[in-house]
């Protein structure tokens, strides 16, 4: 739809305007049936020419004649104003009717210059002495009267409120008509213009909408200071109350400082950091030119602190895709002491930011206590970044923890890869099987906890992290760095906070708790199940060299072999592992660095079970109650090679 207002200074001062304006849109759709055009709303507007500065209104395009239009354009910048042409004919009609009433008497014109301009030059075609006075002021309409009758004028043709003045003192008047041929010129040029400014306001407002959802603030001002862009992030960085500031000069919005001295200066500037009120900004500026002269300058600008803001939105859309802690405390099931004050240490431990080291045999839950300090931890918001140290050739776990820049070596990813490190930025990272770790990367990983910093393979960009490190082992580190196995100060530097995890048999009055919940959760696929207290009693009896993870393998085994609805003493008795009853089992503490069994008859049962699994690793790893780390890590001990 396009608006067009009609501004006169009376009703019907544009004789038959609606009745024309009709003929002319059914002219316009039978020639444009086709094309999809807007309809055209005509909309008369009176207002007296003295009260045009007052005047507000909502228009796409506004016609009006004469000094009208003049007074238009003065007062509006923005809606394009369309001259109602006086033409030729128009002013023939009107002074041949002044002849037919008046007689041949001298005619003053008076008017807007686009209206009377060579008016003098009809003086011959219609045979009337014709004087013209070029008005450019409604207040000085009078004077020009009067002046007009000291010249001889006794009859004066211009508009409605210069004629009426005339009649007070006793002279003739005309008001020149508007023909329809100029109505229809004034109405073709007003849907011209509106079009062109739909079309302008379509890609203003597209530009606009750019801008208000552009992370980056941008101002933009003309040579005399003038805004002609302001954002909405720039109003949100600057604390500016929203209101259309377009048009407002500069020094008025922005408070003095290096900030506005920089927009207003001559140069141009990259990354600049400024400061404004209370805000860091990095600000980076440009010219506008047009036809190659300057027409203006602009900044964009971000706050840093919005920077980090949006880096940390970016992690965590990246985190989302699985470095998340899915654990809490509350998940870790049990009723002994000795967890209840594992778990008090440990929350006391999430509280700080010191590096963490959990030392606990195999299948002691490292990593759901690591996820829980997480989540109990101010980091909780931001990545929990897990890898296994053991799990990973040293190469390849260099390019993990660190990433690598493009181009490093043969296959590297186009553009580079974020390391560990990197994703965790802002939360934590969780080294398991930290004794695993070659001496080469333990000097890489000293470098990263004294310095909070990391280098890509590859690059020498250094690339600052905040990061809080848990390492886990089940190793006796203070052996190893005795026997030059692991560096003395990346162990004093992990070891800041230590957090032992009992073994299973150190807590066995959780192992019935443990195992129910193991079994209630296989429930849905394989119907209820109840376990005795007889069956309860051979478990807490039983040493798990697996710990709680061998506890739960069995007892899905345990699940599935047994078929009837009760799990009595001869099932845990008929399923239970072999090693479990063997007398030459030796158990030490947890800094002994495992619980070993014999080797000759831990190693043959490792054998005996890959070969019963058909040598498949993760079945295996099941069977006997440990992870596939530990199982691949003994038979590299071992020697144990699959056929």
């Amino acid at each position: 739809m396009i608006k067009i207002k009609l501004v006169v200074p009376r009703k019907g001062y544009i004789k038959d305007a609606f009745k024309r304006f009709e003929e002319f849109e059914q002219l316009e759709e039978r020639e444009n049936q086709n094309d999809h055009m807007p309809k055209i709303e005509l909309e008369e507007v009176i207002v007296a020419a003295d009260k045009i500065p007052q005047l507000e209104m909502d228009a796409d395009v506004i016609i009006s004649r004469g000094l009208m239009t003049k007074l238009l354009k003065e007062r509006n910048e923005f809606i394009p104003i369309v001259d109602i042409p006086v033409q030729g004919i128009d002013l023939i009609r009107c002074l041949s009717d002044c002849k037919e009433r008046f007689g041949k008497r001298k005619v003053a014109v008076i008017g807007a210059l686009n209206m009377i301009y060579g008016v003098e030059s009809l003086a011959d075609i219609v045979d009337l002495p014709i004087q013209s006075y070029i008005l450019e002021d409604i207040e000085k309409s009078a004077a020009l009267v009067d002046l007009a009758a000291s010249e001889g004028c006794e009859i004066v043709v211009s508009g409605l409120s210069t004629t009426d003045y005339a009649k007070k003192i006793g002279l003739g008047t005309a008001i020149v008509e508007t023909g329809k041929e100029s109505f229809r010129q004034a109405l073709m040029e007003a849907k011209r213009l509106a079009l062109v400014s739909l079309r302008e306001q379509e890609k203003a407002q597209r530009y606009q909408t750019i801008l208000n959802h552009a992370y980056e603030g941008i101002i933009a001002i003309d040579l005399r200071g003038k805004i002609s862009v302001f954002s909405k992030a720039a109003r949100e960085m600057l604390v500016i109350p929203e209101e259309n500031l377009i048009g407002c000069s500069i020094t008025e919005v922005l408070q003095k400082g290096k900030f506005r001295d920089l927009l207003l200066s001559e140069g141009e500037y990259r990354e600049e950091i400024v400061s404004y009120q209370s805000v860091q900004l990095s600000v980076k500026k440009a010219g506008i030119f047009l036809k190659g002269n300057k027409v203006g300058n602009m900044v964009a600008f971000q706050d840093v602190t919005g920077i980090q803001e949006m880096e940390g939105k970016i992690r965590k859309k990246i985190y989302s895709r699985g470095h998340v802690a899915k654990y809490t405390f509350a998940d870790i099931l049990f009723g002994s002491t000795a967890i209840e004050k594992t778990i008090e240490t440990a929350k006391r431990y999430s509280e700080v930011d010191s590096n963490i080291l959990i030392i606990g045999e195999t299948g002691t839950g490292k990593e759901i206590f690591a996820q829980s300090i997480h989540n109990h931890s101010k980091r909780k918001s931001n990545p929990f970044v897990a890898i296994n140290c053991a799990a990973l050739p040293e190469d390849l776990l260099e390019s993990e923890l660190f990433g690598y820049a493009e181009g490093a070596f043969t296959g590297a990813m186009k553009g580079g890869k974020q390391g560990f490190f990197e994703l965790a930025h802002r939360g934590t990272i969780f080294l398991d099987e930290i004794g695993e770790v070659s001496p080469k990367l333990q000097s890489r990983l000293l470098r990263v906890l004294q310095e909070r910093e990391i280098m890509r393979i590859g690059d020498d960009r250094i690339i600052p992290v905040d990061v809080r490190i848990i390492a886990a082992t089940n190793k006796n580190l203070i052996n190893m760095v005795k026997s030059g196995g692991f560096r003395a100060d990346l162990y004093y530097r992990l070891s800041v906070l230590d957090l032992k995890l009992p073994p299973l048999r150190a807590r066995r009055e959780d192992i019935p708790m443990l195992a129910d919940a193991f079994i209630q959760k296989m429930l849905p696929m394989i119907g209820g199940k109840v376990m005795t207290e007889a069956a309860s009693r051979k478990l807490s009896e039983a040493n798990w060299e697996g710990n709680v993870r061998q506890l739960q393998n069995f007892c899905e085994r345990l699940t599935v072999l047994c078929r009837g609805k009760v799990i009595d003493g001869c099932d845990i008795e008929k399923h239970l592992p072999e090693t479990q009853g063997k007398e030459d089992i030796q158990v030490q503490g947890p800094l002994s660095g495992m619980v070993q069994a014999s080797a000759i008859s831990e190693r043959e049962q490792v054998v005996q079970v890959l070969r019963s699994c058909h040598y498949n690793k993760g079945k295996a790893a099941a069977e006997l109650g440990m992870s596939r780390t530990t199982l691949w890590r003994k038979m590299k001990r071992w020697n144990i090679e699959i056929e």
